[in-house]
């Protein structure tokens, strides 16, 4: 399969800011995020600096912006291109509330350990891109919710946490609890991790919903997630 024009240029980029000609495993890092891919050990800045150059350089119709992050994700080599297509969107927002939300089910399915997950869904989506679409959101996460694949189990929960910081709404935050509720019994970090946050998230919005659910599920939520929810509650801190 030819790799999307635009595509071959962020590996251009990747390639002359860290000096490689190829991806590699020589990075704890790596590890500790949990990716299987090689990486190029570019930090953080160096990937916002990548964007930026390139959009910059590039003005992407909507088409051409779903293509580019369709083939960073379907063909990246590396754990620097899986997490650039999560950061993309975040450079786009115009675009957010028109991505079809089938398109994360293919996204995420290329997607490995909490940075390459956490990239795309921690930030980008705001509680107006979900509500504006709601139907079709709902929809795509109860499917993760109850998918097969831990990395979509846990973006049905993580996709949800910066909406409920920003919103009162209550069909985020009853979809959240339901989510909770059907994942609380999971014993996978990526999961119970998710779970701790998502709770912590709703405290903003919905704290007395909160108290009440931790009482009540104190014997089936994950340890850390009643330990890190009623700190946040008490002091504001997770810890």
């Amino acid at each position: 399969m030819i790799i999307n024009s635009h595509h071959l240029q962020i590996i251009s980029s990747l390639k002359n800011i860290s000096r490689l000609s190829e991806p590699n495993f020589i990075d704890f890092g790596l590890k500790y995020c949990g990716t299987p891919r090689p990486g190029y050990h570019l930090d953080t800045a160096s990937h916002k600096q990548i964007i930026k150059d390139f959009t910059q350089n590039n003005s992407l119709n909507l088409l051409q912006f779903t293509d580019l992050v369709t083939s960073l994700y379907t063909q990246g080599e590396s754990f620097d291109e899986i997490i650039l297509a999560g950061r993309f969107p975040g450079y786009f927002k115009n675009y957010l509330s028109q991505i079809n939300p089938k398109m994360l089910d293919i996204w995420l399915n290329y997607t490995h350990g909490w940075a390459e997950i956490d990239t795309l869904c921690q930030m980008n989506f705001t509680d107006l891109d979900f509500l504006t679409h709601w139907p079709q959101w709902q929809k795509i996460l109860k499917k993760f919710n109850q998918n097969k694949n831990i990395s979509k189990r846990r973006a049905s929960l993580v996709l949800l946490t910066k909406p409920v910081r920003l919103s009162k709404d209550h069909r985020l935050s009853n979809l959240a609890f339901e989510n909770i509720e059907n994942l609380k019994l999971e014993k996978d970090i990526l999961i119970t991790k998710a779970v701790s946050w998502i709770l912590r998230s709703l405290i903003k919005h919905h704290s007395t919903e909160v108290k009440k659910y931790l009482k009540v599920n104190q014997d089936t939520l994950p340890k850390i997630a009643i330990r890190e929810a009623t700190s946040k509650l008490v002091t504001g801190k997770k810890n």
